[in-house]
């Protein structure tokens, strides 16, 4: 392990990184050296390839996580935790649901995990998911990661979870920014340049992802770009008008960014 880790990427999933911060890696956004840890690995989620078991899913989600960081020339560390079906949660109530983390028997676990990486490293950026989407395991991570900054006095900031973040509107995702921390501000990175980059390197997670890559990974990256958010926020609220923004979009090659919140 690196002693002189400055950023602590910290992914609930194997995926998340590659979705939320992927341009902003390719861009040498943050300050080396850096780790990326995922926290959820023992999988049996594979919608795009037909595997036979949680040990296969598990060990090809691992060797995507070691392709992707082996890219970006960073560090990787994980932790072994099942993830919600591997845990009994298997409807969509019990994984996406109004939950509090602190309520999952896992929390105190990952917690203690984290603390303990994380307080090896008092001087690194410790980047975490906001949250966004309501998925239990981001809120486990972004809640522990919070608590054990705060504690310690370790410096935090927040990414967007995408592809989450393009179902809500702007001003959910400002909501919830202030839920974290009212003192939170949005810095955008324009990933422009490097975006198809981006979805090469997340072709990568072959487990997950397929030809198409999700929608919201463009609408989300263009509408951070657009000042009049008055049209935006009329056009998140409703489906037809998001996907036509999707299109017109597309073919006008607008520009296209990163948030986080520090």
């Amino acid at each position: 392990m690196n002693n002189d880790i400055k950023t602590l990427l910290i992914s609930p999933h194997s995926d998340d990184i590659a979705y939320s911060l992927g341009g902003a890696l390719i861009k040498d956004f943050f300050e080396r050296p850096i780790s990326l840890v995922t926290v959820f690995t023992q999988s049996n989620f594979s919608p795009r390839l037909k595997l036979d078991s949680p040990e296969e899913i598990t060990r090809i989600r691992r060797l995507e996580d070691l392709e992707f960081t082996r890219k970006m020339g960073i560090e990787y560390m994980n932790f072994h935790f099942p993830e919600p079906p591997l845990r009994g949660k298997k409807s969509n109530e019990e994984i996406f649901g109004n939950l509090d983390p602190c309520s999952d028997p896992v929390y105190n676990l990952v917690y203690l995990s984290l603390s303990k990486l994380i307080k090896q490293f008092p001087n690194a950026l410790v980047v975490s998911p906001m949250s966004l989407g309501e998925n239990i395991d981001h809120k486990i991570v972004s809640e522990a990661c919070l608590s054990i900054c705060q504690e310690n006095g370790i410096e935090i900031s927040f990414y967007e979870d995408v592809p989450y973040a393009s179902l809500l509107t702007l001003k959910q995702i400002e909501n919830k920014a202030f839920e974290i921390k009212p003192d939170l501000k949005p810095y955008r990175i324009d990933i422009t340049p490097k975006f198809n980059e981006k979805l090469e390197n997340l072709r990568m997670y072959k487990t997950q992802i397929g030809r198409r890559i999700p929608k919201g990974v463009f609408t989300h990256s263009v509408r951070i770009g657009i000042e009049n958010t008055k049209f935006v926020e009329t056009i998140w609220a409703n489906n037809f008008l998001r996907n036509c923004f999707y299109y017109c979009m597309y073919i006008r090659e607008e520009k296209k960014y990163e948030r986080i919140w520090k």
